[in-house]
């Protein structure tokens, strides 16, 4: 019953209208019994293993799971997230491990983002931003920066992921049954759209 529980609040979190956003996923980072990613993401580490750090954007942090691994490794990190309690849990988790970042709580979606600003863009599970807000994200990168992406494939239907940053170097794109972070069944397998591109 919990984890019935537990994916209808991510369920609602997900479908939310705008203006309630913050609150409703304020109500997924606050429930003790919510199966939130605490973990780094696994296409992060992949994705990174490899790169020279610099200036990194986590838009939808969450709790900061990979804005602290990013920072950890020497990376100077911005985290964005519309849940002021998952900022909150971000920073928490940043001071017990004493790395430094910026924190903001707010709707990306409104925010200037700048241009040629970040070396890394990290957006996981935060429909439709990587959609609506595309020309942002891609002026946001430096050349040879790099954009990670993944969600849903209910999110990102007909390869639009993929056609929407066709104007960058797509390096990694899939569409498969896999384990994924938010679960939207109780084996924790869904639908996963995976893109990782760099801008020339």
């Amino acid at each position: 019953m919990r984890l019935l529980t537990c994916l209808l609040l991510a369920a609602l979190a997900f479908a939310q209208p705008p203006k309630n956003a913050g609150a409703r996923w304020d109500s997924v980072y606050l429930n003790p019994d919510a199966k939130v990613p605490v973990n780094p993401s696994a296409l992060v580490l992949e994705t990174t293993a490899n790169l020279k750090p610099g200036a990194a954007l986590d838009l939808g942090m969450g709790n900061g799971r990979n804005a602290v691994y990013l920072a950890r490794k020497g990376w100077k990190v911005t985290g964005v997230d519309i849940s002021k309690a998952a900022v909150k849990q971000a920073q928490a988790e940043a001071a017990k491990l004493k790395v430094e970042m910026e924190t903001t709580a707010g709707d990306a979606e409104k925010m200037d983002l700048g241009r040629a600003r970040y070396d890394l863009i990290v957006c996981m599970y935060v429909h439709p931003l990587p959609l609506r807000g595309s020309r942002k994200l891609i002026d946001a990168l430096k050349p040879g920066g790099t954009l990670i992406v993944e969600g849903h494939q209910s999110d990102y239907p007909n390869n639009q992921l993929a056609r929407t940053f066709d104007k960058l170097r797509i390096v990694r794109y899939e569409d498969r049954l896999m384990q994924s972070e938010w679960p939207s069944s109780p084996d924790g397998r869904a639908p996963v759209v995976r893109l990782v591109a760099r801008k020339e």
